[in-house]
């Protein structure tokens, strides 16, 4: 373990969708990489993360984690879905306690993971708006602060806990039209960008957006990786994405409004290998059954 504070950086929920590929980027950066997780049997440590068991939501259980890591670096996140089980009061709390944990702890740099466009999309698409919220917090709190905004995730490609694993020849979502993706992997490397080089970033806001194309493409990507044949439909009937107003009003803003209005390119100014559908088919490496992708 480190002794140099200024290397640390504790990654709240690292063992989740976001978190684990957040600190795998870090980790590979240079970064002395802390990692809170609620279950002591974690693969973190095999990782080289240092695991801190703890609840991210908890304002006594962030301040005993940024205690036990001395890490005066943070990369936040809040859960709407899972955490704040779809309540908006919920998770703007949790976004609120980690703030303020980490103001009274004296974090140098609060890297706020936040949503693409929250400020543009309307008040069904509530996961958003509650970023919103959290982010004029951050702003108000007097801490050194950097929000990343990412878009749709490449991990949605593979997500058996919402029913949409990948197979072998076979792509799904929730959209047929253009989207705008990113990886997760790409949300820490833009991350440690900010960290490395604070003061450049201390106050701003990126758009983590690193590919743009319809499921048609995305479908040739894996095909191309892959070397077999892939269809592509829709993960639902849009009739039951209806009645999922949240998202199904995302997806209208992607679909009928053409957002998020970010572009690639502005992220890969910063991060120049930054994936493209193929790329992050080849980093995934496996379908959900384990084969490799390729083979």
């Amino acid at each position: 373990m480190s002794d140099n504070s200024d290397n640390k950086v504790l990654v709240l929920c690292a063992t989740g969708k976001i978190g684990r590929n957040v600190s795998r980027a870090l980790k590979e950066k240079g970064f002395d990489v802390f990692g809170t997780t609620r279950n002591a049997k974690n693969s973190l440590e095999a990782k080289g993360i240092h695991p801190i068991v703890c609840n991210y939501t908890v304002r006594e259980d962030i301040d005993k984690a940024l205690q036990t890591s001395g890490a005066k670096k943070v990369v936040s996140l809040t859960d709407f879905f899972g955490a704040a089980k779809s309540k908006p009061d919920v998770e703007i709390q949790h976004g609120k306690n980690a703030i303020d944990a980490a103001k009274a702890a004296g974090v140098q740099h609060f890297i706020f993971i936040s949503v693409v466009d929250p400020d543009l999309v309307n008040d069904h698409v509530k996961h958003f708006k509650t970023k919103l919220v959290i982010e004029n917090y951050l702003k108000e709190s007097g801490l050194s602060y950097s929000i990343l905004r990412p878009t749709a995730f490449f991990e949605n490609f593979d997500d058996a806990a919402n029913y949409n694993p990948l197979k072998k020849g076979k792509v799904y979502f929730l959209t047929l039209e253009e989207c705008k993706y990113c990886s997760t992997y790409d949300i820490g490397r833009a991350a440690a960008v900010m960290l490395h080089n604070p003061t450049e970033w201390y106050g701003k806001t990126l758009d983590v957006i690193s590919w743009k194309g319809d499921l048609k493409a995305v479908a040739a990507a894996l095909e191309k990786v892959g070397g077999v044949p892939v269809k592509y439909g829709l993960a639902m009937p849009m009739f039951i994405r209806r009645f999922l107003k949240d998202l199904h009003n995302m997806f209208l803003y992607y679909e009928v409004e053409k957002g998020p209005k970010g572009e690639p390119e502005e992220l890969k100014k910063v991060v120049p290998d930054a994936f493209s559908a193929e790329d992050w088919f080849r980093f995934h490496g496996k379908y959900a059954n384990g084969e490799k992708i390729g083979e």
